[in-house]
């Protein structure tokens, strides 16, 4: 299963540190109740990429790019990252964010 994220919301710490905390999906996902969701939190998303979900967004060349979760195994430190990308700028920051 793929969900496309479209939109992302941001926390910055005092540091200035952004951190990805919860992404708008392009298409809403039936939940388990029969309800529409669009808006997932980070923690959420690491738990679908755990159970096979897998999560990317499209880049302006129309490139599907894979999300993935760095420190799996800390969850308090673990966080959305795409898929080959070693910079400081991920390409998930591009994204139109929400509030």
């Amino acid at each position: 299963m793929e969900r496309e994220i479209a939109e992302i919301k941001l926390s910055i710490d005092l540091t200035g540190n952004q951190k990805i905390v919860a992404v708008k999906l392009l298409i809403p996902r039936i939940t388990k109740n029969f309800e529409l969701k669009d808006i997932e939190s980070a923690h959420e998303v690491a738990r679908e990429i755990d159970n096979d979900v897998t999560y990317f967004y499209t880049d302006s060349h129309k490139h599907k790019i894979k999300v993935y979760v760095v420190n799996k195994s800390n969850p308090k430190k673990a966080y959305l990252r795409t898929e080959g990308n070693v910079s400081r700028n991920d390409g998930l920051l591009k994204l139109p964010h929400f509030q």
